[in-house]
């Protein structure tokens, strides 16, 4: 994985000109992707081991939420309070 440089570009804005909110930098996104696309399961856990020491525990606790993420939605909309949810939406709109 390539080391993030402080003054990275961003189409015409840089790091510098974006508040970006700690669990999304551009580091923990490309540290998300750079796990995803590992080929097995053996680089997942090379790449996971890589990118929390060049990122921190933190932010690498960041990149792995955002794997899980669409797995928590999942379970998320299968659960009764979501379908409560939902049907009360169905009842306000009619």
């Amino acid at each position: 994985m390539k080391t993030i440089k402080p003054n990275q570009r961003l189409g015409n804005l840089t790091k510098d000109d974006i508040n970006f909110p700690k669990w999304l930098t551009p580091e923990v996104v490309h540290a998300s992707l750079y796990v995803h696309n590992a080929p097995t399961k053996e680089d997942i856990m090379k790449r996971t081991e890589y990118c929390a020491k060049q990122i921190g525990d933190e932010a690498m606790s960041y990149a792995m939420a955002l794997l899980v993420l669409p797995t928590l939605m999942n379970n998320m909309q299968h659960s009764q309070d979501y379908r409560d949810w939902k049907e009360s939406k169905k009842k306000t709109i009619n």
